[in-house]
């Protein structure tokens, strides 16, 4: 497995283990890249990504083009869930939304205020 993150591409690091005598031997630094499902453009996808990334995306919920799929109650499943993250324009919806554009837009529609 390569151990490079696919979000930010942190991979292995070279340098030296430093002894209290100061001594220098050669050592590796390597980052701890885990396994992990996301959305991308609505489909499911399996990432390498590092810890950091990882913190990032269950902190904000996504991550570039990424989605952090959340697993719900045996009620509801993950397809409904990624149904309501990518919302297809149905045909009604598009026609509401062109009469909303024909109607010239008021202040008092902004404000609240009659």
């Amino acid at each position: 497995m390569a151990l490079i993150c696919q979000h930010c591409g942190r991979g292995i690091g070279y340098g030296h283990a430093v002894s209290h005598a100061k001594n220098r031997t050669r050592r590796i630094f390597k980052p701890n890249i885990q396994k992990l499902k996301v959305l991308k453009n609505g489909i499911s996808v399996r990432l390498k990504l590092c810890t950091s990334c990882i913190q990032r995306l269950k902190k904000d919920k996504y991550l570039g083009q990424f989605r952090l799929i959340q697993y719900l109650q045996a009620d509801q499943t993950v397809k409904e869930e990624m149904a309501k993250i990518v919302k297809k324009p149905t045909v009604e919806s598009v026609k509401v939304e062109e009469e909303k554009r024909g109607e010239e837009l008021k202040i008092e529609d902004i404000v609240g205020k009659k």
